[in-house]
């Protein structure tokens, strides 16, 4: 990988600690001494692991403090980060505002909903919503509240990424989706409309648990209905395993909660995990997390760390972070990530069954079925692989071969 591209790595997680060390301050002023990384290198990079308000942020104390050095350089870099900052700042305002709005209006028709995620994790891990990067606003709902939420989302203005009314009943939706998007394409807001998580990694939502033990945080002065503590940061460990921790901020997120949680209860959660088969995957998320920001943790969970033996899993990682082309979101090598995550041989097969024949996303954009025939997207699902894996990347190899 390019030194320069490993180098800007580290020089984001450095920003990006909560207590900045003197081997954290010492390693930002060397890139800004020595000009060596262009200073979009490390704005853009930043961007993509959703950390650039951390960035700016660090980078300000430590210009108003008078540890960096007063040049071009810096100058340039902290100016632009400035205003990549307050154009988040602002989205992630409008976004807060419309999650008060959206709980608002499901309240008013006695539908219970959660929040997590965006701004709810913003407020929870890091104590103010404009210092963590997010995209669309997240809400789980009961899935009998679907069609309902569907209509009232409708007339806020709205429009559903799938198309709700072709379809003959709901197998199709609720069945081989997590969620369904919501968009306004005027404002630029996108609402995920969750009813479960984690549908192909042989991970029940009921084992969650999670409308039992809520909790609210305040956002605006307002209260929102978000998830418990256990099962938010939970939640968080799993989402970022199944990606293989390809964004800096999802490790950035459990480091943040934890240390903004120090009533935790280690058990709980730890006991969520093992339910599912993911004690691995949930704690692969807490060596990162002290790996790289040196997150504080009891004596026990260290230990239990530390004999998961996860440093080739750790090396992987830090590979993918630091490279210019990580590997794809289907990629076969994720894939045997994750499988090496789960706990026994039992979820590790059913993770991979699952991933080979349970039909998806793709499936349902090649063909909408019926319920009465829902039963061919199995075979849809393992056709549709092969003809990706195999086909696609044979004809792909084959035409950069004659044009060699």
């Amino acid at each position: 990988m390019p030194n320069n591209q490993t180098e800007a790595l580290h020089f984001v997680i450095a920003c990006c600690q909560s207590e900045l060390s003197d081997e954290d301050i010492a390693l930002v002023c060397n890139v800004l001494r020595t000009q060596h990384i262009p200073h979009e290198t490390l704005l853009v990079l930043a961007h993509q692991h959703g950390v650039l308000p951390l960035v700016y942020k660090t980078l300000k104390k430590l210009y108003e403090e008078e540890y960096l050095p007063h040049v071009s350089y810096t100058d340039t870099l902290i100016t632009e980060a400035k205003h990549l900052y307050r154009a988040i700042a602002q989205k992630n305002m409008l976004m807060s505002a419309e999650l008060i709005r959206i709980m608002k209006l499901f309240q008013a028709n006695n539908i219970e909903a959660l929040a997590f995620k965006g701004p709810a994790l913003a407020q929870a891990a890091y104590g103010d919503i404009t210092l963590r990067q997010y995209g669309d606003l997240d809400i789980l709902i009961h899935r009998k509240d679907f069609r309902h939420i569907a209509s009232l989302m409708q007339e806020k203005g709205y429009s559903p990424h799938y198309p709700i009314e072709i379809f003959a009943g709901d197998k199709v939706m609720f069945e081989m989706n997590n969620d369904c998007p919501f968009y306004d394409r005027n404002r630029g807001l996108a609402v995920e409309i969750h009813w479960d998580f984690f549908r192909k990694l042989a991970l029940p939502t009921e084992r969650f648990s999670p409308w039992e033990n809520t909790e609210t945080v305040m956002i605006n002065g307002k209260d929102i209905r978000t998830l418990s503590s256990e099962t938010h940061l939970l939640y968080h460990a799993l989402h970022g395993a199944k990606h293989v921790w390809e964004r800096l901020v999802w490790i950035a997120d459990i480091d943040r909660f934890i240390r903004s949680t120090p009533d935790l209860d280690w058990g709980k959660t730890i006991g969520m995990a093992k339910n599912m088969g993911a004690e691995k995957m949930f704690f692969s998320g807490l060596v990162l997390a002290h790996n790289y920001f040196h997150t504080p943790l009891p004596d026990t969970i260290l230990h239990r760390c530390q004999t998961l033996k996860l440093e080739p899993f750790i090396a992987y990682v830090e590979a993918e972070l630091s490279s210019e082309n990580p590997a794809s979101e289907d990629s076969l090598a994720k894939l045997s990530k994750v499988i090496g995550l789960r706990d026994t041989l039992y979820y590790k097969t059913m993770t991979l069954l699952e991933f080979m024949f349970r039909p998806g996303i793709n499936e349902r954009r090649t063909v909408i079925l019926p319920d009465t025939l829902f039963w061919l997207y199995w075979f849809l699902r393992p056709a549709g692989m092969v003809y990706r894996f195999i086909v696609c990347r044979t004809m792909k190899l084959c035409s950069s071969g004659t044009k060699t």
